[in-house]
């Protein structure tokens, strides 16, 4: 298991501007993109078969979560 790692990108939100997230994971890369303007992405490698979750959280401060959508998708090569 590598050593945790936050990834930090500068986003300054306009008053009154929601922070609306797309989070993508495939297997062992997660991206996230904020508000169409900003993105990161990280390779991950997740310790066990359970390693399935996305949590969400906030630093600094309070946030709450109007909504959150998840899909499972097919993989593009089966094989």
């Amino acid at each position: 298991m590598g050593r945790p790692v936050v990834e930090r990108a500068p986003l300054d939100l306009q008053p009154g501007e929601l922070l609306r997230l797309r989070v993508f994971v495939d297997k062992s890369v997660v991206e996230v993109y904020a508000n169409d303007r900003q993105a990161v992405a990280r390779r991950v490698y997740p310790a066990g078969q359970t390693s399935l979750g996305v949590a969400l959280f906030t630093d600094g401060g309070g946030a709450t979560f109007t909504n959150v959508k998840a899909w499972v998708i097919a993989p593009s090569n089966p094989f």
